[in-house]
């Protein structure tokens, strides 16, 4: 009866762990699922800096303090949540145009930015952009916004709901011209 008693514990207690343990397995698609809704990065980089070149010529440098990368999510991004500074380069070497912001994101299966928060663009002519949202989408090639703009040149001021232009800020149109205002001169007086 003893032998029986130890053979039924011990039968119990292996039983017993192996229900904990087959009740502990994982499901490889929930914890992606868990990960996809809680958002965590599965990269962090302080002080990013990247340069991105084609044919041995630089065409963009990227200077970040923060960069969070969410490859895993069903869209991925790249959250630049303590802003961005980006140099655009001709295909000279020479600087085209620059961009900083407080926030972006890039989406890069669509190779799409969003920026966002005291967003500023320079072109090499000195033309300046101000507004609070922009977008860059790389496969057009095209910036634009829907928000308030101001854009300034040695001549002019120009403010507006929404524009658009090349990537290079080159070219560019004012949805809707709120205002304009033209800058004299001083010299003459």
């Amino acid at each position: 009866m003893i032998a029986f008693q130890i053979i039924l514990k011990r039968s119990i207690a292996v039983l017993t762990a192996m229900l904990f343990l087959y009740a502990c397995e994982n499901d490889i698609n929930e914890v992606k699922d868990l990960t996809q809704d809680e958002k965590i990065p599965l990269e962090v980089q302080e002080n990013l800096e990247l340069v991105y070149s084609d044919s041995s010529f630089m065409k963009m440098e990227l200077k970040a303090p923060l960069a969070e990368n969410y490859p895993q999510l069903e869209e991925p991004e790249m959250v630049f949540s303590e802003g961005i500074k980006v140099r655009f380069f001709d295909s000279y070497g020479q600087e085209d145009s620059r961009l900083r912001a407080n926030h972006a994101i890039y989406y890069s299966g669509k190779r799409f930015w969003h920026a966002q928060g005291d967003v500023v663009v320079v072109n090499k002519k000195g033309e300046q952009l101000n507004t609070e949202e922009l977008f860059w989408d790389e496969k057009k090639e095209v910036i634009y916004s829907e928000v308030f703009v101001k854009i300034t040149t040695q001549d002019e001021i120009i403010m507006g709901e929404g524009f658009e232009a090349d990537q290079n800020f080159t070219n560019y149109t004012i949805s809707k011209v709120t205002g304009q205002i033209t800058i004299e001169d001083d010299e003459d007086l």
